[in-house]
C-alpha cells in the first residue's frame, strides 16, 4: 500500500484537476483568439502585422471566426467511441494533439486557408476539452473535493481568455502562437507522464489492482474497498441496462429534460455571448470611443474574475434559477444600452459626452454572463438530466450547442454589416428577456435536490 498523508494525496489529486486543465487553457486561448487578431487580420488594426497579402475580407473573416465553433462539434461525436477504447486519459491526449497542431499552423500561416485550417483543429481540441474534462476530474478526485476541482475549468477558460484580451492587441499571431504551444507541451508532459488514467476505465477492464492503486492514490485512506465496490456494481448495472434509442425517446423525462436545455443553450448563444467574445474590440473600435478599445478589452478581462468568485459563493445560497435569471437581466439591460448608443451613432448624434458607455455596457454584460447564464446553463442542463441517459444526452446537448454558436457566430458579421450593430444587440436583448420569462415558469430549481428529485419534479 502507498504510505502518504491524506493531505499529500488530496493535493495530488488537486494537481491530478489541475494538470488536466491546461487543455482548458488552449481551449480560453481558442474561444477569445478572435477579439485581437480578427482587427490585424481585417486591416483593422497593426496592419503591418497582419500576415496574409491582402486583408480578409468580412465573409473570410465570419469563416475564420465560425469554424473553431465548427470544429467543436465534431469532438462529442467521437467521445463515445474513443473512451470506450482508449480511456479518458488517452482520449484527451488525442484531443490534446489537434490543439497543438493549431498553433503550429498559425505560427505559419500567411494564407487565409492556413487560418481556416488552424481555426478547424483547435475548435476538435476545445470540444474534446470541454466534453471530456469535468467528466474525468468527477472519476479520478474524491467526492468531497469534486466541486472545488471542478471549478478550475472556468477558472484555466477566463484567466486564458484575460491572457488573450491582454497580451493579444500587443503581440503578433506567430508570438501569440508561439505562447500558446507552451500549455500545450505542459499538458502532453504533466498530464501524460505524472497522471492516472480513471479508475472507472481499470474497473472497465476488469484490471481492479490497477483501480485500487489511483483510488489509494487520491483518497485520504487505503481503505479504498467500499467505494470500490461500488464503481463496481455501478459498471455492471450499466453493463446489464440495453440501451434503447426508442424507450430514451418514449421516457417523458428525457423528452422534457432535452426540451428545456437545449432551450437553455438557445437562450444562452442567442443572447450573443460568442460573438461578444470574439468581436469584443471590433465591436468598441466600431463604437469610436474617446478609450482606446485594447485598454478597454483589458479592463473587461480583468472585471470577469470578479463574478466567478460570486457565483462560487453565492451558487448553492441562492440557488441555480434566481442567479441565471438576474444574470440575464443584467445581459438585457447592457444589451438595449449597447444598441441604444450605437442608434445614435448611426444616426449622427454626438454621442462623445457618453464616450463611456459601451465599455460599461460590455463591463455589465460580460459581468452578468459570467455571473450565471455562463457557467450555470450546462449545470442545470447536466442536473435535469435522468442518470440512465445522461452522458449520450449530455454529448447531444453538446453537439448542439457547437453547432448554434457555429451558425449565431458566422452570421453575426454580415447582420451587424447589412443592418447594424444595434439591431444585433437589440435582437440580443429580446432573447435574453424571453429566457428570464421561460426560466420564472419552466425551469426547476435545482440545487439541493438529488437527481431523483428533480425527475419527480419534471414529471409532475
Amino acid at each position: 500500500m502507498i504510505d502518504c498523508k491524506p493531505t499529500e494525496r488530496i493535493n495530488y489529486s488537486y494537481f491530478v484537476a489541475i494538470s488536466v486543465n491546461f487543455m482548458a487553457v488552449l481551449a480560453g486561448v481558442g474561444f477569445s483568439w478572435s477579439s485581437p487578431c480578427v482587427p490585424k487580420l481585417s486591416g483593422q488594426a497593426d496592419p503591418e502585422h497582419n500576415p496574409l497579402e491582402h486583408p480578409a475580407t468580412i465573409q473570410q473573416i465570419a469563416w475564420i471566426t465560425s469554424l473553431h465553433n465548427l470544429g467543436c462539434i465534431i469532438a462529442p461525436l467521437l467521445c463515445g467511441p474513443l473512451t470506450a477504447k482508449l480511456g479518458k486519459k488517452r482520449t484527451l491526449l488525442v484531443f490534446a494533439v489537434p490543439q497543438l497542431l493549431s498553433n503550429v499552423v498559425l505560427m505559419f500561416a500567411d494564407e487565409v486557408p492556413h487560418f481556416y485550417a488552424a481555426r478547424f483543429l483547435m475548435g476538435v481540441g476545445t470540444g474534446g476539452a470541454t466534453t471530456l474534462i469535468q467528466v474525468y476530474v468527477v472519476e479520478v478526485v474524491p467526492s468531497s473535493h469534486r466541486g472545488r476541482a471542478c471549478s478550475f475549468t472556468n477558472w484555466m477558460v477566463t484567466l486564458a481568455q484575460d491572457f488573450v484580451f491582454v497580451l493579444g492587441p500587443y503581440v503578433t499571431i506567430k508570438t501569440l502562437a508561439m505562447i500558446s504551444v507552451v500549455p500545450s507541451i505542459a499538458f502532453f508532459v504533466v498530464f501524460g507522464l505524472f497522471v492516472p488514467e480513471s479508475p472507472y476505465y481499470f474497473v472497465g477492464r476488469r484490471e481492479l489492482k490497477e483501480a485500487e492503486a489511483i483510488l489509494v492514490k487520491t483518497r485520504r485512506t487505503n481503505d479504498v474497498n467500499e467505494e470500490l465496490e461500488k464503481i463496481v456494481k455501478y459498471l455492471n448495472e450499466e453493463k446489464t441496462v440495453k440501451f434503447s434509442l426508442g424507450a430514451m425517446v418514449a421516457s417523458k423525462g428525457v423528452r422534457k429534460s432535452f426540451a428545456l436545455a437545449v432551450a437553455l443553450t438557445v437562450f444562452q448563444q442567442f443572447a450573443g455571448v460568442n460573438c461578444v467574445f470574439a468581436y469584443q474590440q471590433s465591436i468598441l473600435a466600431e463604437s469610436e470611443s474617446s478609450l482606446p478599445a485594447d485598454k478597454s478589452v483589458m479592463v473587461v478581462a480583468l472585471i470577469q474574475i470578479i463574478p466567478m468568485v460570486l457565483i462560487t459563493k453565492l451558487v448553492d445560497s441562492w440557488g441555480r434559477r434566481k442567479l441565471i435569471m438576474l444574470s440575464y437581466a443584467g445581459e438585457f439591460v447592457a444589451l438595449v444600452a449597447f444598441g441604444a448608443y450605437f442608434f445614435l451613432k448611426s444616426h449622427g448624434v454626438d454621442v462623445s459626452s457618453v464616450f463611456w458607455l459601451p465599455v460599461v455596457c460590455l463591463i455589465v454584460y460580460i459581468f452578468s454572463f459570467k455571473l450565471g447564464s455562463g457557467p450555470l446553463t450546462s449545470t442545470i442542463s447536466i442536473e435535469l438530466f435522468p442518470q440512465k441517459y445522461g452522458y449520450i444526452l449530455t454529448c447531444a446537448s453538446a453537439f448542439l450547442t457547437h453547432l448554434i454558436m457555429f451558425l449565431v457566430t458566422y452570421v453575426f458579421p454580415s447582420v451587424w454589416t447589412m443592418l447594424g450593430l444595434e439591431v444585433a444587440f437589440w435582437g440580443f436583448a429580446a432573447v435574453a428577456v424571453s429566457a428570464v420569462v421561460f426560466i420564472y415558469f419552466l425551469i426547476p430549481e435545482t440545487s439541493g435536490k438529488t437527481l431523483a428529485e428533480i425527475q419527480k419534479v419534471l414529471l409532475a
